[in-house]
């Protein structure tokens, strides 16, 4: 009796593996049978497709050249678009102050203000007709570029919250509102009017905020510039007393030594802090550099990378030609109404 029970426990074992690899099995054969059904519907809609073009290929080429001829006319009596681009860096906060303008050149031109374009870019009202819109998108960045934003971002964070975020998140997560290089982009019907539209957009971006800030950290470095001078004067005045001290002792120790030759013993030397002040006025040095040079180069509310273009560019794109866009409206249209009235029969003979 004790030697039957072990063989049943390994018999039931073994019939529960080949049970479970059967479900296993049954469950891959499943979803193959599954993917193959998705590649058999998706072959007959293509075959189905094909067909009826073959049936109705006369009808199809016809509707096909007539929308291409409507497209190139259409095409041929639209007027040309131009365009021109800049890129910037806004400082001093100056950013919030260009994507309001951007946002408000463009409302002027929805409801055809032309008083007010005329007015904010100083061009007549046949040049402000032919505005067509402004745009304003993140500028290119190298990956360094992207590293010192996040720096920056890290930086008005607490020790806990930095640790929760990653570069990615960081880069995942930008708008508009983030960056730090703007590409801005006008459109218009007029390929010269892209230097006086520049001019005007330089004009707006000066706001009242951004020169308090920019007055506001021009007055702290000059404090610091100050600050840092009369600290280094006296840091020289230190140094040089010390050299005159080091050359006092320097004479006394020639005689001290030969006296102490003579009498048998040694003076020793007192030390100095010459190299200790050196480093510092060197120190001082470097910081007032850094700040004449912060003084030099951020010296305008925003920065011109590249400018406009004196005359814009064509504007060459292929989803806006009707050419392609009258064919594809055409042929849609075309394929809908099928559908529609195949669908009308099945159901009208529907039994």
């Amino acid at each position: 009796m004790s030697q039957e029970l072990p063989s049943n426990k390994n018999t039931n074992e073994e019939v529960d593996l080949i049970v479970f690899f059967n479900l296993i099995g049954n469950g891959i054969n499943k979803f193959f049978f599954f993917i193959k059904s998705i590649f058999i519907f998706i072959y007959g809609l293509f075959i189905s497709t094909l067909r009826e073009i073959f049936i109705n290929i006369k009808l199809v080429i016809s509707i096909a050249v007539l929308a291409l001829i409507v497209g190139f006319g259409l095409d041929s009596q639209k007027e040309k678009v131009f365009y021109s681009e800049m890129f910037v860096v806004p400082k001093f906060q100056s950013k919030y102050e260009l994507i309001n303008n951007i946002s408000y050149y463009n409302s002027l031109i929805s409801v055809k203000d032309v008083d007010e374009l005329s007015n904010q870019f100083n061009i007549n009202e046949k040049e402000a007709q032919s505005l067509i819109n402004f745009e304003v998108e993140i500028g290119p960045e190298s990956k360094n570029e992207q590293l010192e934003s996040f720096n920056g971002f890290l930086k008005t964070l607490d020790s806990v919250t930095k640790t929760k975020i990653t570069f990615e998140d960081y880069l995942e997560n930008r708008n508009l509102y983030t960056a730090n290089i703007f590409l801005l982009r006008a459109r218009s019907k007029n390929y010269k009017i892209f230097k006086k539209l520049e001019q005007g957009l330089s004009k707006s971006i000066n706001n009242e905020f951004s020169n308090s800030e920019k007055k506001k950290r021009d007055s702290v470095l000059v404090i610091e510039k100050e600050s840092l001078e009369h600290t280094l004067t006296e840091v020289r005045i230190m140094k040089n007393t010390y050299l005159d001290i080091l050359q006092k002792e320097s004479e006394k120790n020639t005689v001290s030594s030969n006296l102490a030759n003579t009498l048998g013993f040694q003076v020793e030397k007192t030390e100095t802090k010459e190299d200790q002040l050196l480093a510092k006025e060197i120190a001082i040095l470097d910081k007032l550099n850094t700040i004449k040079k912060e003084l030099v180069v951020n010296d305008e509310i925003f920065s011109k990378i590249s400018s406009f273009k004196e005359k814009g560019l064509l504007e060459d794109i292929w989803y806006r030609k009707f050419k392609i866009i009258v064919p594809f409206l055409a042929l849609l249209i075309l394929a809908l109404t099928t559908s529609i009235f195949k669908f009308y029969k099945h159901v009208i003979n529907y039994k």
